[in-house]
């Protein structure tokens, strides 16, 4: 099979984009055997009474809603569309991740399975809209949604065409086409969402230009079970057979009445950006890049929305255009992205050119493309074609659960709740909705009943990471309000804040703010951690080295255990990273405060430095 040569250069521009420091860590057998015992030590709670609710207005129930259920690797699938429509969505979703797989690899780092939800009927899309993020001159079929744990994605499957404002009608007659209508094709919609869920497990997330320029281009490759075709650009004077028809009857009508009525036309097609920015002004580029991910032009990708398509167009021209001349520069700015704010002058020092000139670039690469694409024969049997999708009527727990949360993630809290506290008024218990009620109280403000479902829902052992995480900051909070060690936290309150931690430690995706509150707690310990503890904390500046204060905490605990070869490394790691002069003085100080490393560590860091990088496992 034909691998494309520009895949491992875009994968390296990215790893290179999150931090690359890596620590080696030692004694991984450790870890695990201090993991069990601070667990057993900490596991054991009282047994949780669950709070109680009585309805004293009919309004406070939602009334049950019949959905499916299905669950692939990675997603949990809720469904109101038919069975058969279902199921030949997610039978090409299984084969275009199988292809993308092979051809650009993107790892993913999610634990909790994304919800996947599929709006068939009954106009259930329109409520997961986020407020004040639609446009009238753009198109909302699909929705990609997410916070630090948990993403959704969201597909309108009832809507073939979408309605928009149109903003130029001029060629509509010639071409047979409605500007004011688009069609949908929601295989590559759900394509588009999956690869921007894949691109936002990065740490930090990337650009929301890259993201989209990428997923533009991944979601026009072209899938069959024994060839794969990835970055062509469709013929831009391409039309559909139905505009085709209309184009040639307007045409006849015309030859005989120039003013006379002309046919509606077909709907407009999402097209490729050599075709959808034709005769379009191009964004300049500093409001280009600064568009986030939460911006409208970011969450509305079909319609005229120039801003998504000039994207595809930079992210092909420099990895695929121009004899690929761009390519090392593409990856040098990517790396330094992940370091620096973008801006003109590192642009310049990156592409050798100013964004002016770019921008003149691009428009003569998007009216004449010249480029490279992959073409891959598989060889064998192929891409699979998967086990039949198995679909069940979802309970009312499955419905409210990944309905409400994912209307939180939509920022739609009243209806969020409603969703998710209907099932457990009538009855339903199951431990998964009860870690989401907790979660959501704990989040608005209701500690006490939030805590309650917390702690039931981690005896019942879900896995679920930020459970753990707010379970261990009740106790850190229970501990700093009385500490059991003078002004310190006695072995037993460490114990019980750690046990949790070290569970969502193992369970992904990996936090940040699970090593924080570590490091935390051993901060306000009375006892000394031992090597065995730091050999967490490393891990978690390991992980996050970008987390300074975390880093600060650790190498001071690092010196506490007499691992000064570790503190060291860690002060002088600051001493580099630190975005600010106060910083970098605070680590100065630091490591001037510690005691010097011995001869023989001084020997080993030296032969360390000389025999260069680890080699990767």
């Amino acid at each position: 099979m034909h691998r494309a040569s520009s895949s491992p250069l875009l994968r390296g521009c990215l790893s290179a984009f999150r931090s690359a420091w890596v620590l080696l860590l030692v004694a991984m057998g450790s870890l695990s055997v201090r993991a069990q015992n601070v667990l057993a030590a900490g596991a054991a709670g009282p047994v949780v009474e669950l709070p109680k609710f009585v309805v004293t207005d009919s309004r406070e129930l939602a009334p049950p809603e019949a959905w499916r259920y299905a669950e692939i690797p990675g997603f949990e699938i809720l469904t109101n569309a038919s069975d058969k429509a279902t199921r030949r969505l997610i039978k090409d979703f299984e084969q275009f991740k199988e292809a993308l797989a092979l051809v650009w690899p993107i790892p993913n780092r999610s634990g909790v399975p994304t919800s996947l939800i599929l709006c068939g009927r009954g106009g259930k899309f329109d409520a997961f809209v986020p407020s004040g993020k639609t446009s009238a001159d753009r198109a909302l079929a699909s929705l990609f949604l997410k916070n630090k744990e948990q993403t959704a994605i969201i597909i309108d499957l009832q809507s073939s065409t979408l309605n928009i404002l149109a903003t130029d009608t001029t060629n509509d007659a010639a071409t047979g086409t409605d500007s004011s209508y688009i069609s949908v094709d929601h295989d590559k919609q759900l394509y588009r969402e999956y690869v921007h869920f894949l691109l936002s497990t990065s740490e930090p997330r990337l650009p929301a230009w890259l993201e989209e320029g990428m997923a533009q281009i991944i979601m026009a490759m072209k899938v069959d079970p024994k060839y794969i075709v990835f970055g062509k650009l469709e013929d831009p004077n391409t039309i559909s057979a139905q505009a085709g028809a209309v184009a040639a009857m307007n045409a006849l009508m015309a030859a005989d009445d120039p003013d006379g009525i002309q046919i509606a036309g077909a709907p407009a097609e999402d097209r490729d950006f050599n075709a959808a920015l034709q005769r379009r002004a191009l964004v300049p580029f500093p409001k280009f890049f600064a568009v986030t991910s939460d911006s409208p032009e970011a969450i509305n990708p079909l319609g005229n929305n120039v801003w998504a398509k000039q994207s595809y167009a930079f992210v092909h021209m420099c990895l695929y255009g121009r004899g690929k001349r761009y390519q090392k520069a593409f990856g040098t700015f990517l790396t330094r992205l992940g370091k620096e704010p973008v801006s003109e002058e590192l642009f310049k020092e990156c592409f050798k050119m100013d964004y002016k000139k770019m921008l003149m670039e691009l428009r003569g690469y998007i009216d004449f493309c010249d480029y490279q694409h992959q073409e891959y024969v598989l060889k064998g049997e192929g891409l699979g074609s998967g086990k039949p999708l198995v679909l069940r009527d979802a309970t009312q727990s499955e419905v409210g659960r990944i309905k409400g949360e994912a209307l939180a993630l939509a920022g739609h809290h009243v209806k969020a709740k409603a969703e998710l506290i209907a099932p457990y008024i009538r009855g339903e218990r199951e431990p998964l909705l009860l870690a989401a009620l907790g979660l959501y109280d704990r989040a608005h403000g209701d500690e006490v009943r939030g805590r309650t479902f917390i702690e039931a829902a981690a005896a019942a052992k879900v896995t679920r990471p930020r459970l753990y995480l707010e379970l261990a900051r009740y106790r850190y909070a229970d501990a700093l309000a009385k500490p059991g060690a003078g002004e310190n936290f006695s072995a037993e309150q460490v114990s019980a804040i750690l046990a949790p931690l070290l569970i969502a430690r193992v369970q992904p995706p990996s936090m940040p703010e699970v090593y924080e509150v570590m490091t935390d707690a051993w901060a306000h310990s009375a006892e000394t951690p031992k090597r065995d503890d730091v050999l967490f904390l490393i891990e978690g500046v390991r992980f996050f080295p970008g987390r300074l204060r975390m880093l600060y905490q650790a190498a001071v605990l690092s010196s506490r255990a007499n691992m000064l070869d570790v503190a060291h490394a860690f002060a002088e790691h600051g001493v580099k990273f630190a975005p600010d002069p106060k910083g970098k003085a605070r680590f100065e100080e630091l490591k001037a405060s510690l005691p010097p490393l011995p001869p023989s560590a001084l020997d080993a860091a030296a032969a360390a430095k000389a025999a260069g990088p680890a080699p990767k496992r």
